[in-house]
């Protein structure tokens, strides 16, 4: 199993959220303008173990430029793939994937919903592993992560029940 994780809603807060957060925070993006983004340390440990498996692909609204701001992706817990501008691009090893944006192209996905469902079937074809993804809206023919594990404006809470629900699906005792 691979999640694909929209990480700005599900697994991140901004500087705010974070001095209020009850559980130690680390900073996992820094742009110019300093301190952007920031996750539960514990969010952190399982973002490693997954991106360390290769079970985790990060989704995100940015383009190449602002990805960069992204330390945790380049330091800390490197992902094997990244889905960059929703879906639009996909990075391998932090490498354009050109065969992908061919074949996006070739499909003529014009809608958000279409270019996620692209990029689910495509890496779900091309890791030959079932995608699961924990995203807000929907996208037909996609399989999701159950709504309950999202709990909105609780990041801490959300990334605790995120890891929690896919180290269970893992072990084969979640539904």
């Amino acid at each position: 199993m691979i999640l694909i994780v929209e990480v700005g809603h599900w697994l991140f807060m901004d500087r705010h959220a974070a001095d209020m957060a009850d559980v130690p925070t680390i900073l996992v993006e820094k742009d110019q303008t300093g301190a952007r983004s920031f996750t539960p340390m514990r969010t952190l440990f399982q973002l490693k173990k997954w991106t360390a498996a290769r079970r985790f692909i990060p989704l995100l609204s940015c383009d190449e430029t602002a990805y960069k701001a992204y330390e945790v992706f380049h330091v800390d817990a490197l992902p094997s793939y990244a889905l960059l501008q929703g879906g639009r691009v996909l990075l391998e090893r932090n490498e354009r994937d050109v065969e992908y944006e061919a074949a996006l192209a070739q499909v003529d996905a014009t809608s958000d919903e279409a270019v996620v469902a692209f990029a689910v079937r495509y890496l779900q074809d091309k890791l030959g592993n079932d995608v699961i993804l924990a995203a807000n809206g929907t996208v037909p023919g996609v399989t999701y992560v159950p709504n309950d594990v999202y709990v909105d404006g609780d990041v801490v809470k959300t990334g605790q029940q995120l890891f929690a629900w896919a180290n269970e699906k893992e072990r084969g005792s979640a539904t």
